[in-house]
């Protein structure tokens, strides 16, 4: 069976609902799903894992420094290659409209681009990936089933 790796940060637990609501939506399409916090959470073990999602909110327009800490860290696997043609994807949580939700998912996917992995984007909601504006709500956790939905039919392609 296809494994996931959902990790997040989350001060408030707006972006730890949304893992929740991802693990749910990436386990009801047959992936299993290990969700960890960030802080609980070791750069070096991606390699072990079919696909990764990373959460994180929006702090001064971009990811929290623990995010960016852990994306620093998986360095070590960089050398490897061994994310390379592995999918990723991301979701943030944001204060208010304009407050800098897509920037903050944007430099979250440029680490996992830079080790080579598939990002899963989306044509509809979110296109960098979903995004709550406060707590996440009722469109917030709609936008999460489908990604979720998405993104495991796209680790079940690549991880066959």
């Amino acid at each position: 069976m296809a494994k996931v790796l959902v990790v997040y940060f989350s001060h408030g637990g707006n972006t730890r609902k949304m893992a929740e609501g991802l693990k749910k939506a990436v386990e009801a399409q047959g992936v299993e799903v290990e969700i960890k916090k960030v802080a609980e959470a070791d750069p070096g073990s991606l390699a072990a894992y079919d696909g990764l999602l990373l959460g994180s909110p929006c702090y001064f327009g971009v990811m929290a420094a623990d995010m960016k800490r852990f994306i620093d860290e998986s360095i070590k696997l960089f050398g490897k290659g061994e994310l390379v043609g592995k999918p990723a994807g991301v979701f943030a949580s944001t204060g208010g409209i304009g407050g800098g939700g897509e920037l903050t998912m944007i430099s979250m996917l440029a680490g996992l681009m830079i080790h080579g992995m598939v990002v899963q984007g989306s044509r509809k909601g979110g296109h960098f990936g979903p995004l709550a504006i406060g707590e996440p709500d009722e469109r917030v956790f709609a936008e999460l089933e489908n990604y979720g939905a998405q993104f495991a039919g796209l680790v079940k392609k690549l991880a066959s």
